[in-house]
C-alpha cells in the first residue's frame, strides 16, 4: 500500500476544494437523507459504519482513523488494509450488534460519551434511533452515499459534519469532472441498447437485473446508453427470453463483490461470459454477434467510485470515445492510499 498524505491526494482534485476553509460551530442542526433532524452537539470523535458506503465515504474525507466499529467488510477488506484489523465488529449489513455500539460509545468510566456519530443507510435510520433510543448522546446519521442522484448532497453534508469541508469539496468537484467529461465524450454518439445483468451464473427463467430507479440504471443513461428492462422496480427478475426480445447491443454482467482488488486469473470471469454466451439464441442477439458481452468488477460501479464505472462503461458504449478509465481509476485509488494494481484486470474483455 502507497499511503499520501492527504493534502497530496487532494491536489488530483479540483483546486477549488482547497479553498474551503470555514471551521464548523457545534452544536450542528442537519436534515439527513431520511428527512430526520439531528443535531451533532461536539465534534465527531468516534464513528461507526453501518455498511461499506459509509466507510468509503469516511475513508476518502480522511478520517479512516475515528472508526471504532463497522459491520463486516471482508469481502471489501483491499479498501480498507491500513484501518480494518483495529475496527470492532458491530454486526452484518442485514443484523445490527446494538449492544456493541452502546459499548463502543461509553468512555474509561463506563458512561456514554458524546463525539460518536453512526452512520448508516436511510431506511435503516429509524430502525437505529429506536433501538438505541436509551442512548441520547449516540448521533445517528442516515446517508445513501451509492446513489448518483444524492451523492454529491450528501458527501457535503458529511464533510460539514466532520469538519472536511474542504475533502468534500474537492471530491466533488473531481466527479464533476469527470462526469462532464464523459458527457461531452458520449454526445452525438447514438445511444446502444444495453442489457445489465448481475449475480453469479443464474437461471435463465429468474436472471438479476436491474431497472428504473436503480444505481446501475442511471449508470446506463449518463454512459450513453439505453436500458432494455424499463419496469416499475429497481431490481426486478427476468426471463431470458425478456433479454432476447430486448435485442441488446451492449450486455454486461457484474458479478458480486470479492474481497480482492480486481481479478488476477481470467478463468472465472470467462466462465461468467461462457454462461451468457451458451444461452439458447443467445447467438442472434447483436451484443453476441458484435463480440460486445463484458463482465466488469463491480466496487467500480456503486457508491464513491461509481464514476470510476461510468467511464469504464462509456468507453464500453462508444470504443471511439476519447476517454482514460485506467486513468480515472488510478486517480481514485490514489485518493484511498492505495497504488492502482498492474497485475490486475477489471474487465473482461478488455478494452
Amino acid at each position: 500500500m502507497n499511503k499520501m498524505p492527504f493534502v497530496l491526494i487532494l491536489a488530483l482534485w479540483a483546486s477549488v476544494g482547497l479553498g474551503v476553509t470555514t471551521a464548523v460551530d457545534y452544536p450542528l442542526a442537519v436534515t439527513d437523507s431520511a428527512g430526520r433532524s439531528v443535531t451533532i452537539e461536539v465534534p465527531v470523535e468516534k464513528i461507526i459504519v453501518m455498511n461499506s458506503d459509509a466507510a468509503d465515504a469516511v475513508s476518502i474525507l480522511g478520517d479512516a482513523e475515528k472508526i471504532a466499529g463497522s459491520v463486516d467488510l471482508s469481502y471489501k477488506a483491499h479498501y480498507f488494509v491500513a484501518f480494518s484489523g483495529g475496527w470492532e465488529n458491530v454486526g452484518t449489513w442485514k443484523e445490527f450488534n446494538y449492544e456493541k455500539i452502546a459499548e463502543l460509545a461509553r468512555d474509561d468510566g463506563g458512561e456514554i460519551a458524546p463525539g460518536m456519530l453512526v452512520i448508516c443507510y436511510a431506511n435503516k435510520a429509524v430502525e437505529m434511533e429506536e433501538s438505541l433510543a436509551a442512548f441520547e448522546k449516540i448521533d445517528i446519521l442516515g446517508l445513501d452515499l451509492y446513489n448518483a442522484e444524492t451523492l454529491e448532497e450528501e458527501m457535503a453534508l458529511l464533510g460539514t459534519i466532520l469538519d472536511r469541508k474542504a475533502e468534500a469539496e474537492g471530491y466533488n468537484a473531481w466527479v464533476r469532472e469527470k462526469k462532464a467529461a464523459v458527457s461531452a465524450a458520449v454526445s452525438g454518439l447514438g445511444r446502444p441498447q444495453v442489457y445489465v445483468e448481475t449475480g453469479s451464473v443464474g437461471d435463465i427463467g429468474s436472471l438479476a437485473t436491474v431497472s428504473r430507479g436503480a444505481a446501475l440504471d442511471e449508470l446506463i443513461d449518463l454512459a450513453g446508453g439505453d436500458n432494455i428492462i424499463d419496469v416499475d422496480q429497481q431490481y426486478p427478475k427476468v426471463e431470458w427470453e425478456a433479454v432476447l426480445t430486448g435485442n441488446p447491443d451492449v450486455i454486461i454482467k457484474v458479478p458480486p463483490a470479492i474481497n480482492q482488488l480486481g481479478w488476477s486469473d481470467t478463468a472465472d470471469m470467462e466462465a461468467l461470459l461462457a454462461d451468457i454466451l451458451g444461452r439458447p439464441g443467445a447467438s442472434s442477439i447483436p451484443a453476441v454477434e458484435d463480440e460486445r458481452v463484458y463482465v466488469i468488477f463491480r466496487d467500480i460501479t456503486l457508491g464513491t467510485g461509481a464514476v470510476v464505472g461510468l467511464t469504464y462503461w462509456a468507453k464500453i458504449f462508444h470504443p471511439e470515445a476519447e476517454l482514460d478509465p485506467v486513468g480515472v481509476y488510478r486517480e481514485y485509488l490514489a485518493v484511498r492510499g492505495l497504488s492502482y494494481p498492474e497485475e490486475s484486470f477489471f474487465v473482461l474483455p478488455g478494452i
